[in-house]
């Protein structure tokens, strides 16, 4: 008879529980990657503007142009205080994505172990009744050779 593990359907499951929680975490980590170069993208905007806005008040502006300059820069730092807050954010469910596949990968393993202990033990007791059969044999062929004789 061949080994059969008890506990198989709970191992896929769990295994099948690890992959998810694996795809999330890449979800995340993707996540936080878009809005990481989003931050870097509106910086380098905004960087760019206010050099633009320094350069047009050297050669002399409008109020009017400068005030567009103006609030145009200071909706690129709000949108750039917004994305920081969505990074953290974004930081934050990494974190807790990672810790979700550390908990399924951890009981993945607690299985694979018990897996791996019966099966020792399944090879153990199938070795000691593989034994016990030959040394019937051999006690049975003795007392036959014997002629039956005790």
């Amino acid at each position: 008879m061949p080994f059969r593990f008890r506990l198989k359907t709970l191992l896929r499951h769990r295994e099948f529980l690890l992959h998810q929680a694996q795809a999330a975490l890449g979800a995340a980590e993707a996540k936080r990657h878009r809005v990481d170069s989003e931050i870097d993208r509106v910086s380098q905007n905004l960087r760019a503007e206010s050099m633009r806005l320094e350069h047009e008040q050297q050669a002399g502006m409008d109020i009017g142009r400068y005030l567009f300059f103006k609030e145009h820069l200071n909706y690129l730092e709000r949108e750039l205080l917004s994305l920081h807050l969505e990074l953290d954010k974004a930081s934050k469910e990494v974190q807790a994505r990672k810790q979700e596949m550390i908990e399924c990968d951890k009981s993945v393993k607690v299985l694979e172990n018990i897996e791996t202990r019966d099966r020792e033990m399944y090879k153990l007791l199938q070795a000691r009744k593989d034994q016990k059969k030959l040394d019937d044999v051999a006690v049975f062929k003795d007392y036959r050779d014997r002629g039956g004789k005790s």
